[in-house]
């Protein structure tokens, strides 16, 4: 559909002026690194990875990795005290219930060690549910910026050293296959909001029936 083409487009744009700006486009999309409302997971790797390339040395992969490892963890922790102060119904707005209950089991049980776990992996697997359950399960908050840390700083020392090796033919690899990736991502989270919309409105408005009903 067009919208999303143009949603992608924009996407790709936002990216670009990102690129241009060096070290501080790193960090600025690492802020939002953990959030429920990014909608472009993984961009903030191919923006390093697209900086490391540009450099070609290995003093400024190390920066580069430096300042999106703390991006990254600024930006987890901002979700993390939503979490703890009680972001539970924006949660189960986002994600599946069954994909929650995991979660906040094995967060329970290993305390910061999932959401360390989960800032390795890279998408699609879901990052922001072990951020939002790390507060709502109030990890001590220590050992949550460590495990962050740890986790993001290794993904990205990754990026770094594939980038150095690989260099623009690792970056045109990613290039291609993320953006033909991006439409299709984009319209089935759109369909998925539109379903998900119907059912809630549904259920409201048996909910207030009932209510008349009964009174």
């Amino acid at each position: 559909p067009y919208a999303m083409r143009l949603l992608a487009e924009l996407a790709h744009s936002f990216s670009e002026v990102a690129r241009s700006m060096g070290l501080v486009g790193v960090f600025a999309l690492t802020l939002f690194d953990g959030s429920l409302l990014w909608l472009l997971p993984g961009i903030n790797d191919i923006v390093l990875i697209s900086f490391v390339i540009a450099k070609r040395t290995l003093g400024w992969a190390a920066l580069a990795v430096a300042v999106a490892t703390a991006g990254s963890v600024l930006g987890a922790m901002a979700s993390y005290r939503i979490g703890h102060r009680g972001g539970a119904d924006l949660l189960r707005k986002r994600f599946p219930p069954t994909l929650l209950n995991r979660v906040e089991c094995w967060t329970n049980r290993l305390g910061a060690i999932p959401v360390g776990v989960a800032a390795v992996l890279p998408p699609p697997f879901p990052y922001a549910p072990f951020v939002f359950s790390a507060g709502l399960m109030k990890v001590p908050v220590l050992r949550f910026r460590l495990s962050v840390g740890l986790g993001r700083g290794i993904r990205y020392s990754l990026d770094a050293a594939l980038a150095l090796y690989l260099g623009r033919h690792l970056l045109n690899r990613l290039n291609s296959f993320y953006w033909e990736a991006l439409e299709p991502a984009l319209i089935l989270a759109a369909v998925a909001l539109l379903v998900w919309g119907v059912f809630r409105l549904q259920f409201a408005n048996r909910d207030s029936q009932t209510g008349r009903w009964l009174q």
